[in-house]
């Protein structure tokens, strides 16, 4: 990755908070940044490559700082926090329950093994998925 690129890239990251600061527009910081990402990546003029191993290194660290600054905001020591952890982590478990069987129904429906719906599943419900670690099919470089 050249200076420029990341002077683009900087430039991008820049461009949502000008947009969200006239109040009257009511715009989100991160829509400026997703038509920026749109216009420069794949989908728009084709500069910002997702395949670049610099570019992939900076998207990880951005999301461990959003991560970080989620996770600060949390008010751990809240009672109100407390009293719902029981109810929260039955839920969540039975979700996960849930979820294990829909995939291996689904599996089976579909022909498949389950444990290869049960990978794809975990990446969904983190979230965590990025376009380099799905190995889409596209246009040749």
């Amino acid at each position: 990755m050249d200076f420029a690129t990341l002077a683009l890239i900087s430039l991008v990251g820049v461009l949502g908070p000008l947009l969200a600061l006239p109040r009257r527009w009511n715009l989100p910081v991160v829509l400026g940044e997703l038509v920026a990402g749109i216009a420069l990546g794949r989908t728009g003029f084709d500069v910002l490559h997702a395949g670049n191993g610099t570019f992939t290194f900076l998207a990880d660290i951005g999301f461990a700082l959003i991560m970080f600054v989620a996770g600060s905001h949390v008010p751990v020591r809240d009672p109100n926090l407390r009293a719902g952890l029981r109810l929260g982590a039955l839920r969540a478990m039975a979700v996960g329950a849930v979820s294990v069987v829909l995939a291996i129904g689904i599996a089976h429906g579909f022909g498949t093994r389950a444990p290869g719906a049960l990978c794809g599943a975990d990446r969904v419900v983190v979230g965590r998925t990025r376009p380099a670690d799905r190995r889409l099919a596209g246009p040749e470089r």
